[in-house]
C-alpha cells in the first residue's frame, strides 16, 4: 500500500474532497488525522466506521485560523505517532460576490481561512519534517485561483496567494526532501456546489472539454499521488483536476 503506516493531516476532513482524501488514503494504509471546525457527528461517524475496519484515524476540532490550535495539535499527533509525513490544506470556506459588491467581513473571513489556514498548518508542520528529513505537502486550491472568476473575488485571490505560497515553500524546503505542490480541482460533484444555480453548472460544463463534474474521489487520486513517491521529482506545481476546463 502507498501510504502503508505514514502519517497524514487533512484539514477539512469531514465532508466533500476532504472525506474522500481521507478515506483514500486509509484505504492505503495511513495512519489519518483529521481536523474539522463543525461537523462533530460526522466526525464520529467517520471515526468510528473506519477504526471498524482496523485504520487508526483521530480528529481534532478548531480553527485553522487559530495558530496555537493548530500548534498544539500537531504536538499532539507527533507524541501520539511519532512524525507527520503529510500535510493536506484541504479546509475552505465561500462567500461569492462580485468586487463592488463584496463586503469587508466577507473578503477577509475568507482570505484568512483558506490563505492564512494553510499557512498556518503548513508552517507548524514544516519543523516535524525538517526533523525527520522529509515530507509532503498538497494545497488543495481551485482552477478559480489559477484563472480567475469575476463572481469569486475574494476566493480566487485566497487560493491564488496559496500558489504563491506553494512556490515559495517548495523553493525553500525541497532540498530538505519536503515536497510542495498544489492541486486545483474543477468544479466537483461535492455538498459545496449544491448552492449553485443550474444554469451556472451548465455554463462551467459547456466550457470544460469532458462535459461533466468531477468526483471527490478523482481528486482524491491525485492527491495521493502528490503525497507518494511517485511525484518524487514534483515540487511548487500546480496540478489542474478540472476536466479540461478552459474559461
Amino acid at each position: 500500500m502507498i501510504m502503508k503506516d505514514r502519517v497524514a493531516i487533512i484539514t477539512g476532513a469531514t465532508r466533500g474532497i476532504g472525506k474522500s482524501i481521507l478515506y483514500r488514503f486509509a484505504e492505503e494504509g495511513a495512519i489519518v488525522v483529521g481536523v474539522y471546525a463543525n461537523s462533530e457527528q460526522r466526525a464520529q461517524e467517520i471515526q468510528e466506521d473506519l477504526n471498524s475496519k482496523g485504520t487508526k484515524v483521530s480528529f481534532y476540532k478548531g480553527s485553522i485560523t487559530d495558530r496555537n490550535f493548530i500548534r498544539q495539535m500537531m504536538e499532539q499527533v507527533v507524541t501520539e505517532y511519532g512524525r507527520i509525513d503529510v500535510l493536506v490544506n484541504n479546509a475552505g470556506i465561500l462567500a461569492d460576490n462580485f468586487t463592488s459588491q463584496m463586503t469587508f467581513d466577507d473578503w477577509s473571513r475568507v482570505y484568512r481561512t483558506n490563505f492564512e489556514g494553510t499557512y498556518n498548518c503548513s508552517l507548524e508542520a514544516i519543523p516535524y519534517m525538517e526533523r525527520q528529513l522529509g515530507g509532503k505537502i498538497v494545497n488543495v486550491i481551485s482552477v478559480t485561483g489559477v484563472l480567475g472568476r469575476e463572481s469569486q473575488t475574494n476566493y480566487g485571490a485566497s487560493k491564488g496567494s496559496i500558489i504563491g505560497l506553494t512556490r515559495m515553500l517548495a523553493r525553500r524546503y525541497a532540498t530538505k526532501g519536503i515536497y510542495v505542490n498544489a492541486i486545483a480541482p474543477g468544479m466537483i460533484n461535492t455538498e459545496m456546489i449544491e448552492h449553485v444555480p443550474q444554469a451556472k453548472l451548465d455554463n462551467f460544463l459547456l466550457h470544460t472539454d469532458l462535459k461533466r463534474l468531477g468526483e471527490p474521489k478523482e481528486v482524491a487520486d491525485s492527491v495521493l499521488f502528490l503525497s507518494g513517491t511517485m511525484s518524487d521529482y514534483i515540487a511548487g506545481s500546480v496540478l489542474k483536476v478540472d476536466g479540461g476546463f478552459i474559461r
